[in-house]
């Protein structure tokens, strides 16, 4: 699972990792499945990160238009 105290920058740090391993040809079915289970672990989060990041800059928006 995705640890979630890692920057978004260090997500997508390995993500493209993960995509590197998965471009070896030597990588095995089972290692592709677990790379891709990850890495969808580790979109998701960013995700998350991004929606949260959002909504902080609708509230501060939704501040400043009413001072």
């Amino acid at each position: 699972m995705a640890e979630k105290n890692k920057t978004i920058e260090e997500n997508f740090e390995e993500i493209n990792h993960i995509i590197s391993e998965m471009q070896s040809e030597e990588i095995t079915l089972s290692q592709s499945f677990d790379y891709y289970k990850k890495g969808l672990e580790l979109v998701k989060d960013c995700n998350d990160q991004i929606e949260k990041i959002e909504k902080e800059m609708l509230i501060i928006e939704e501040e400043s238009a009413n001072v």
